[in-house]
């Protein structure tokens, strides 16, 4: 492609449609009908393994079935886990909830301890260029807003001292908003570094960091034209207030074969963090050409398949503690046929009549 990408739907991943899926009204009603899978198995990687949440037919609303076969499969991995990136509070538009732990949190721990598998959560707080920051008693947009900052913070306490998650970062794919508004990225900074601090007060066993988009911050994505580092996204963070980094990793926008992709694809990160811990919140490669996109990277099953040696060359002998696909299932068009669900759609387990793909036993066999 020769322009740009617009960013992915919603908190950049897996989207505002799948961040808005679970719901504190629904998800006991599913937990209901699970039969559980009393923990994860001591066998098999060390890494977590695990997806976004997508059970079959998202981003349209999943029945209870759907929701437990989900969680079940991602629980009898063994050392699976299932990722929520989305929003901090659930009015995005008005932030009347604002200071309020999600309703999501809590349900993604419940469906956890009944299916056996690990919650990863993303607090993210901007759609593509759009900050969700103003809040009822100030309207100010950006992260110099006292009362966002406070309210935001509140959350995340109540959060972590409730639940106790093992992993929480903040912030989907910051490297875009040191982009956008390097001068409030500074201000960012100051609220992470006060966040980490109170969330570890209050669950110290909590990992926590930011997340960032490796080819975009790397200036290694030339097939969308990136091609200009901003590694400052990374460097500006107080390594000591980074127990895990997050990074999500798509090589096709670098390279249209996966057999191109070298083993040293993430050198240029590891570089830069050293022994810090990695997670990979989102990785694949696009199995279908959806809508007529026509993409400057080849898509198909065997792509995939060829993908998976690649990315584990990658981070061998890493410390890489989550390794996600981005989607177990196929993502459906909600009608729109937006670029988002043509580039990403396919970057799934399942193809879109739910039979598993060749890259589905490549994927869970490592």
């Amino acid at each position: 492609m020769k322009d740009s990408i617009p960013r992915r739907m919603g908190f950049a991943g897996i989207g505002i449609g799948v961040l808005l899926l679970l719901s504190a009204a629904c998800l006991p009603l599913y937990l209901s009908s699970c039969g559980g899978n009393g923990g994860t198995s001591s066998s098999g990687p060390s890494y977590l393994r695990g997806f976004g949440l997508s059970p079959e037919g998202f981003p349209l609303p999943a029945d209870a079935a759907h929701w437990a076969s989900f969680y079940s499969e991602v629980g009898g991995m063994g050392r699976g886990a299932a990722m929520w990136n989305g929003a901090w509070r659930d009015d995005l538009t008005g932030g009347s909830d604002a200071g309020t732990v999600p309703a999501a949190g809590p349900s993604l721990m419940a469906a956890s301890a009944a299916y056996g598998f690990t919650p990863v959560f993303v607090f993210g707080w901007r759609s593509g260029t759009t900050l969700y920051l103003n809040v009822p008693d100030n309207s100010a947009n950006h992260w110099a807003n006292p009362q966002a900052r406070s309210r935001f913070n509140n959350m995340l306490v109540n959060f972590v001292a409730a639940y106790r998650p093992p992993y929480l970062f903040l912030g989907n794919e910051n490297d875009f908003y040191f982009e956008q508004d390097s001068a409030d990225y500074l201000n960012w900074i100051t609220f992470y570094n006060s966040a980490y601090d109170n969330v570890k007060a209050a669950s110290p066993s909590t990992l926590v960091g930011p997340v960032f988009q490796f080819e975009h911050m790397a200036g290694s994505g030339g097939l969308n034209g990136w091609t200009t580092p901003l590694w400052g996204a990374l460097t500006l963070h107080d390594n000591a207030r980074m127990d895990i980094v997050g990074i999500t990793v798509y090589p096709w926008l670098n390279f249209a074969s996966a057999a191109s992709v070298p083993a040293g694809y993430l050198d240029n990160l590891f570089l830069r963090i050293g022994s810090k811990p990695v997670a990979i919140t989102e990785t694949g490669w696009p199995a279908e050409n959806l809508g007529g996109l026509n993409p400057s990277w080849n898509t198909s099953p065997q792509e995939q398949v060829a993908y998976i040696p690649k990315f584990f060359s990658a981070i061998a002998g890493r410390d890489v503690r989550i390794v996600n696909w981005t989607f177990l299932h196929f993502m459906v068009d909600d009608g729109t046929h937006s670029t988002g669900w043509k580039m990403f759609g396919s970057i799934s387990l399942y193809d879109n009549a739910a039979v598993r793909r060749p890259a589905y036993p490549a994927w869970i066999s490592h």
